[in-house]
């Protein structure tokens, strides 16, 4: 169970890809108008749903960003934050803190936009920043989307749709876009991460196969490791879980020295 509540405290690592849709002349009817949202700052409002319901965060232009844990107009942590290019530094003030600054790599795709932990043992903002996260008007962006896809057959505005889905748990209609985009395009090893996210926590042998294929592509990916060494484990393979848990640190999970120490200090 605690691997399991370790993946979803964690799902920063599945979903922290850049996707920039854009739409082709060849494609694209005239008589469409496809908008992207501009969303090129973090400012403003985000939410996701977590494994403990849903959550909000709330960037300010003052350079705080607010933290609300159960999306219930309350404010639980209160942090600062800067940019530097694709890179943000969260620093705690404020109530349920971490002692030190953590660093994570950003990404905004204007539909979503997620967060990869560079440096940062901070199990408690890890969890409040994980995940995918929308604007509160995602419903009306899906609805642009499906609009979109239904017209044009766009397949970046499918994976967009689908990391949509994945930031508000609606994992079979993840998956099912995940699957249509690959079906068009394997190359992307992301994507087979955010699928094998979906699968989660019965599909074991499918998050195998995902990351598998995500590390032929790019054997550098410590989330694809960390995946595929949580599956390992469930179906009792846990050398192999093991393996791949530290070479997921190797790679800069240090997290999981702490988080994985008592499954594997036998075979580490």
């Amino acid at each position: 169970m605690r691997t399991l509540k370790i993946f979803f405290v964690l799902t920063s690592v599945i979903f922290t890809y850049s996707c920039n849709y854009k739409a082709t002349k060849e494609k694209v009817p005239t008589s469409i108008e496809i908008t992207q949202p501009n969303d090129s700052t973090l400012i403003g409002v985000w939410k996701h749903m977590s494994p403990n319901g849903p959550m909000k965060i709330y960037f300010k232009e003052n350079g705080t960003v607010e933290t609300d844990l159960g999306d219930n107009n309350s404010v639980d942590i209160i942090s600062s934050y800067t940019i530097k290019s694709d890179t943000i530094e969260f620093f705690d003030k404020e109530g349920k803190s971490c002692p030190n600054a953590g660093i994570y790599k950003v990404y905004n795709r204007g539909y979503t936009v997620s967060f990869d932990v560079l440096d940062d043992l901070c199990n408690g903002r890890i969890k409040s920043t994980s995940g995918f996260w929308v604007r509160p008007n995602h419903l009306d962006q899906i609805n642009q989307l499906n609009s979109i896809i239904e017209k044009t057959d766009d397949i970046k505005s499918i994976l967009h749709r689908g990391r949509m889905y994945l930031a508000l748990q609606k994992y079979e209609l993840a998956k099912k876009d995940f699957d249509m985009y690959i079906k068009r395009d394997s190359s992307d090893a992301k994507v087979y991460i955010n699928r094998a996210a979906t699968r989660f926590p019965y599909g074991f042998q499918g998050i195998v196969y995902d990351c598998n294929k995500a590390i032929a592509i790019d054997s550098t990916d410590k989330n694809a490791y960390f995946l595929r060494g949580l599956a390992y484990y469930a179906l009792d393979e846990k050398q192999k879980g093991c393996d791949d848990f530290q070479k997921s640190i190797d790679l800069g999970f240090e997290i999981l020295k702490e988080a994985e120490y008592n499954k594997c200090k036998e075979f580490w």
